[in-house]
């Protein structure tokens, strides 16, 4: 299977020329028998609190995804802000108004949604976005794709109940040059503990007065980086085979070690609220 990483340069909060900027990504990878691309974090906006103005047309942007997909032939996995249901919020009255979602597109329709759990409060995210309370994963081919968004990179339990079925975790990403080296770090890491191929697709450019310079990387279940490095505007591409996952967990089966009775225990003892489910 053939995987392509978007690394685009995000015009701030210009959703119509992102869209051009993005059908040219779309086209080549497909040129380059892609079959499935996936896009950074808020894709057509960059990462902007400016919510009323990214949100007041986010079907528009879910709907330009779904298009391609079905034009082009070809899986994309992008990322848009949208506002919370208002049914959501009548249930819960303390939930702020919009969420930060992952979402992949086949076909012309819309096969995976998942809301970013963890907002970056450092970043004041957390002060418009509510958190996602649900993992979602998307049977693809011979595989299952798991999906989160850039912070969540940070919270390693989210990967291992996401792994437990999926073969393949994307991560798209707004993540900041300046912690670049972390972002390096942790996806190699959440390949290799997951024993899983994992995809970090991140902007480069400058958006917000923020500067960001891709590090976009493909990795196998040992964390062996399968795409090149690369810092400019462009578009990575990388092999995978599925079968290799499975071979990897079965040569050396971590998670049959995992004492998820214990982690559940501990949690509960110390008063916090068990990841595992």
């Amino acid at each position: 299977m053939r995987i392509g990483l978007a690394q685009m340069d995000i015009i701030w909060e210009n959703v119509q020329k992102n869209k051009e900027k993005a059908e040219k990504f779309i086209k080549k990878a497909k040129e380059h028998q892609v079959e499935l691309l996936a896009f950074p974090e808020m894709s057509l906006t960059g990462f902007s609190m400016n919510v009323e103005k990214t949100t007041e047309n986010w079907q528009e942007q879910v709907q330009f995804f779904k298009k391609m997909s079905l034009k082009y032939e070809i899986t994309l996995v992008f990322g848009y802000p949208a506002p919370v249901e208002q049914q959501e919020l009548l249930r819960h009255p303390g939930w702020k108004k919009y969420q930060n979602w992952l979402a992949a597109a086949e076909k012309g329709e819309i096969r995976m949604s998942y809301a970013k759990i963890h907002p970056f409060t450092f970043g004041q995210e957390g002060d418009y976005f509510q958190g996602g309370e649900k993992i979602d994963t998307l049977p693809w081919k011979d595989t299952v794709l798991g999906g989160f968004v850039c912070y969540d990179l940070r919270f390693p339990e989210i990967f291992q109940i996401s792994s437990a079925d999926s073969e393949v975790i994307l991560v798209i990403a707004n993540w900041p040059d300046s912690r670049i080296d972390d972002w390096d770090c942790l996806l190699k890491v959440r390949a290799i503990e997951n024993q899983a191929f994992v995809a970090g697709i991140n902007r480069v450019g400058e958006g917000g007065g923020i500067a960001y310079n891709g590090h976009s990387a493909l990795y196998g279940p040992r964390g062996e980086r399968l795409t090149r490095f690369c810092e400019e505007e462009s578009l990575l591409i990388g092999d995978i085979d599925p079968a290799e996952v499975r071979k990897c967990r079965e040569v050396f089966p971590v998670k049959k070690d995992r004492r998820e009775d214990v982690y559940w225990k501990e949690s509960r003892r110390r008063g916090g609220i068990s990841f595992i489910v």
